[in-house]
């Protein structure tokens, strides 16, 4: 199969700040590290806002430290003032030093309606206490 069944439209370039770290430890059910967000924006053509609290990251690293899950939360405000939920569960390789994600979205406001469908994909670089993502929907 040579042909790829999808389109990547670029969305935006989001940064990420890492704020206040907890490190659960051993659970009764795996580790936990729970990071907050203690800023962020998402620059696009089509979406611009910036990330606004609550917002972290729920992970659970492997046994070797070499990967992470994620399961990330963030309210977004944009810059003409709607709410939207972003949500994405994805994996950290440490050793390449990428994030690799899956982001959607919620929001009641009609002029980003068009995100309640969409499913995106992107990979973040860290740089210094932030996370730099570049975000593509998927078509």
């Amino acid at each position: 199969m040579t042909d790829v069944p999808f389109t990547l439209l670029p969305l935006a370039t989001v940064r990420v700040t890492r704020g206040e770290i907890h490190r659960l430890g051993q659970t009764a059910f795996h580790r936990r590290v729970i990071g907050g967000i203690s800023a962020g924006r998402w620059e696009g053509e089509r979406l611009s806002g910036d990330i606004v609290a609550p917002g972290g990251d729920w992970a659970i690293p492997s046994t070797d430290g070499l990967v992470m899950l994620l399961e990330v939360r963030q309210t977004l405000r944009t810059d003409d003032g709607a709410l939207v939920y972003v949500t994405y569960h994805g994996r950290a390789d440490r050793e390449r030093g990428t994030y690799t994600v899956a982001p959607t979205f919620e929001t009641d406001d009609e002029r980003y309606a068009w995100l309640n469908a969409v499913q995106a994909i992107g990979q973040g670089r860290s740089e210094g206490d932030d996370i730099v993502y570049e975000m593509f929907e998927v078509r």
